[in-house]
């Protein structure tokens, strides 16, 4: 008996503009001829209706199993990939694209033979059934059309405007007449002068390239070398009714790194590591809009990176206006194509300075925020689908009884009842990658080896605007772990891409296999831990960054750091962080010009905003509140007119004074920590006053100093605070640290009054009535008091007093925190003039996001990021004091809405 071959047609359903087809009906048609059965699934998208295939001879029909071979145009779900067969599609999988490998692994467990078109090549390599000329033609239709749209939203009315996408158009032709149409516009009315001259650069001048300067063409144009249009605009020698076009091939991407060679194309292709990239310098600065054809892979220099576009818009040296990228390879050539986009949605705006995405789906004024155009569809021939399709099986279809009638049982080697062009498109059979293909697993080790991982380890609030920001690049893979499985799922929620992980990083092994799978680690654990992290960096080489104090346990890991030749980055948040940046760009600008920096004082406080500070602290907790009451009780070390000073713990909140940063707001501070060091960090040595301090509102400051003096903040356990102790109201736990006389009637209340008494006049301020009356006030608040409230049984009585405040001050979903961070740099010049310069940051959080967060997280991000991009050479334990942290830091910062006011005043005379 005969055997009745079979092809199936798969119907497209990657989305609804998918209404193309491998074969036509004409194509079907010559199969059935043959003797081929041929079953198509029904589709009422597809261009072609089902009543034509089915005249051509097929059955139409949902079931494909029986069929030997089955087509189709794009990538094939997983579930509709049946064992042993013979499949033909677009896999996108030759460059070990991530987002493939997955389904790669399906076809090779169900014994696939995969036949990709895109490797369908005569013997010299040539490309023989492709979409690529339609790519082109409805690439560049449809960038004329969103570049009127643009251009419009910029204030410029251009004929651009006129051409409607290619979907409009019923047939290719009728597209080509609306293009001659506006370039006769522009031949009569032209461009704007401020838009002059209009270059194109095409890259590439394969297929593809070629269908879009056929449509170029088709407008009143000059084709100008790369260099000749470097020239035109430098001179601004463009006409007003032409468009200039230039090819950019290989020869204008890069140059030989020996200035004594040439450019040769076969040794640039054999070995990219002897060439450097000139695009980016050379040429990219004089184009208004990019039309991107080419191929690009990872071993070949970039056009553009997303920091040489950054830069160029920052210097004012890019006049591009938009891009199409009709390769659609997101973060590829141009790595600032950060995702691709579909035909209901084309287009978006990238703003290089801040690498935010404006796109209609969130942003309903996108098209006039700042930026570039872009436009990205990855599958622009569906714009032509009866044409695009009727093309593709004009050149597929002489293939395509051989494949049906082979045997795919043979081995690869054996498979030689097929043609050699479709042969060398085997990319599996039997399980496995053919010899042509096998490097695809060396190429996936090599991409994970190049995609970028982050580790971020501490899931709480803080690590979100950390994820958000570094999410936002493709390029960085992240990692978030922490303790808890609830808090990491969480944190991952702000990048769906993202993994997590449970790690106790007290676990040196585990989390030693964790570190060392990640490029740059951010450890945004308490300090104690944060050196388990930083060992972890030192023996698997690998950077950190994180926003905790400089320790003298990290300071000692210097030495290991710099011999491992990483950099472990400290004080990396807001206080101390920002503050760092910010001090240190107004410090070295001044000494660098002579001046003497006689004063250096700062003052950072997180606070609830005005409106949501309403109960008697005038407090919120936005962070960790045991990380907040345990800093009241932190030394405090600091200089005054030349006197080095020291304030023991318990004392420093009785040195409360005024801070008048803006006189409409009532606030106090404290001394912060130690900064005596800052005079050799900062390089003041001869600085006369030098002080850090914490900015509450007023109040606060006198509560705290009395639950110093009570012992609110002791940390010695208590038996009768023990977890296994009988359950206790707080006013029995305040009569325990009280000192009660003979008679034990006397209220709480009084006892407390009495101890705070005691203290009267001393020191300066001490506890007047006024004072005392408050802080009983604040107590009652709280219920400290209260015989129904029990007091938490932590062991002593900080944690204990935490826990209380906890349940207090808390912020609101629906309340907003800020930070105010206030620097004042006192500064002598020659011939005594004395300059007083200072650098105040406001910024308010969000019902979404709350300041402390934002200030602490994002900083930690954009430093991952600099280390992750290389820009960061100095190496140990060190603090971001350098001009290397703070130019693009405060820059990027800026970006993201977090900038200082700076404000200058000459003493008087």
């Amino acid at each position: 008996m005969t055997k009745v071959y079979s092809l199936g047609i798969r119907r497209e359903d990657k989305n609804r503009w998918e209404r193309r087809a491998p074969l036509a009906p004409s194509h079907v048609e010559e199969l059935v001829k043959k003797g081929i059965k041929v079953i198509v699934q029904p589709s009422t998208l597809r261009n072609y209706p089902n009543v034509m295939y089915e005249k051509a001879g097929a059955i139409i029909q949902e079931d494909l199993k029986e069929c030997d071979v089955i087509v189709a145009v794009k990538e094939v779900p997983s579930e509709y990939l049946y064992n042993d067969k013979t499949y033909i599609f677009f896999s996108h999988t030759i460059k070990a694209q991530p987002y493939n490998m997955a389904m790669l692994d399906e076809i090779n467990k169900k014994r696939i033979r995969l036949i990709d078109y895109e490797r369908i090549t005569d013997d010299q390599n040539r490309r023989l059934v492709r979409f690529g000329s339609f790519a082109g033609y409805a690439g560049m239709i449809d960038m004329l059309h969103a570049l009127g749209d643009r251009l419009l939203a910029k204030g410029f009315s251009t004929p651009f405007l006129h051409v409607g996408y290619s979907y409009v158009y019923s047939k290719l032709e009728s597209a080509m007449e609306a293009v001659k149409a506006i370039g006769e516009e522009i031949s009569q009315v032209g461009l704007p002068d401020d838009l002059l001259p209009f270059t194109f650069a095409f890259t590439s001048d394969g297929a593809v390239s070629q269908g879009a300067l056929k449509i170029f063409k088709l407008l009143p144009h000059k084709m100008v070398t790369p260099d000749e249009m470097v020239e035109l605009v430098k001179n601004k020698k463009g006409e007003r009714g032409i468009l200039y076009g230039t090819i950019i091939t290989s020869e204008h991407m890069v140059a030989p790194i020996d200035p004594e060679k040439k450019f040769n194309k076969s040794e640039y292709y054999a070995d990219p590591s002897k060439y450097k990239p000139i695009f980016c310098e050379k040429y990219a600065p004089y184009i208004s809009c990019i039309i991107n054809c080419m191929y690009w892979d990872a071993k070949y220099p970039r056009l553009i990176t997303i920091r040489q576009m950054e830069e160029l818009v920052e210097t004012n040296n890019s006049r591009l206006i938009g891009v199409a990228d009709i390769s659609a390879d997101v973060n590829g050539s141009l790595e600032f194509l950060m995702t691709t986009t579909s035909i209901d949605s084309p287009l978006y705006i990238y703003d290089p300075k801040t690498q935010e995405v404006h796109d209609p789906t969130t942003d309903q004024q996108y098209m006039y925020r700042d930026g570039i155009l872009f436009l990205a569809v990855d599958n622009l021939p569906t714009e032509f689908p009866k044409e695009a399709t009727q093309w593709f099986g004009d050149h597929l279809l002489q293939f395509m009884e051989q494949v049906i009638k082979s045997d795919p049982k043979l081995s690869y080697e054996k498979m030689t009842d097929i043609a050699p062009e479709m042969k060398r498109a085997i990319i599996t059979c039997h399980g496995s990658l053919t010899p042509p293909f096998e490097y695809i697993t060396e190429l996936r080790k090599k991409r994970e080896e190049l995609t970028t991982r982050i580790l971020i380890l501490g899931a709480g609030s803080v690590s979100y605007p950390t994820i958000s920001y570094l999410a936002r690049n493709p390029g960085h893979k992240l990692t978030v772990g922490d303790i808890s499985i609830e808090q990491s799922k969480k944190a991952g929620s702000y990048d769906p891409e993202c993994q997590t992980v449970v790690i106790d990083v007290k676990d040196q092994e585990k989390l030693d296999e964790i570190v060392k799978r990640h490029r740059v680690v951010v450890s945004l654990l308490p300090d104690e831990l944060t050196i388990l992290v930083a060992q972890s960096c030192i023996r698997n080489k690998k950077h950190m960054v994180s926003p905790g104090y400089m320790s003298s346990e990290m300071e000692a890991l210097d030495k290991e750091a710099k011999d491992a030749g990483i950099t472990l980055l400290n004080e990396m948040g807001l206080d101390p962080g920002i503050d760092h940046l910010e001090a240190c760009r107004v410090i070295n600008e001044a000494t660098s010009k002579g001046g003497k920096v006689r004063t250096f004082v700062s003052w950072c406080g997180g606070l609830p905003a005005p409106e949501s500070s309403d109960n008697p602290l005038g407090y919120k907790f936005t962070w960790s509140p045991k990380e907040i009451i345990s800093g009241v009780t932190n030394d405090s070390k600091f200089r005054r007119d030349g006197q080095d000073i020291f304030i023991p713990g318990s004392e420093v909140y009785k040195r409360v004074q005024p801070v008048d940063i803006f006189p409409a707001l009532s606030l106090e501070g404290v001394p912060n920590r130690d900064c005596l060091h800052l005079t050799k960090t900062y390089g003041i040595e001869s600085v006369n006053t030098l002080f850090r301090g914490t900015i509450r509102y007023k109040g606060f400051c006198q509560v705290m100093e009395a639950a110093v003096e009570i012992g609110l903040l002791d940390t010695t356990n208590k038996s009768h605070l023990s977890p296994s102790a009988p359950p206790m109201s707080w006013n029995v736990a305040m009569r325990h640290i009280l000192p009660i006389p003979q008679s034990e009637g006397i209220p709480t209340q009084e006892l407390l009054r009495r101890k705070l008494r005691t203290r009267r006049g001393y020191p300066s301020k001490g506890y007047d009535d006024d004072k005392i009356t408050y802080i009983l006030y604040v107590f009652e608040w709280l219920n400290i008091f209260s015989e129904k409230n029990n007091i938490a049984q932590c062991g002593n009585y900080f944690e204990a007093f935490t826990e209380l405040l906890k349940t207090k001050l808390n912020l609101l979903p629906s309340e907003r925190d800020l930070i105010i961070l206030h620097n004042v740099v006192g500064i002598e010049w020659e011939g005594g003039k004395h300059e007083t310069k200072t650098s105040t940051l406001v910024y308010y959080g969000s019902k979404d996001q709350s300041a402390v967060s934002t200030v602490v997280g994002l900083p930690v991000a954009i430093a991952a990021e600099l280390l992750v991009e290389n820009q960061i050479k100095e190496v140990g334990a060190i603090r971001p004091i350098s001009k290397e942290f703070y130019k693009p830091m405060l820059k990027s910062l800026h970006n993201e809405g977090i900038s200082f006011i700076h404000r200058s005043e000459f003493d008087k005379i």
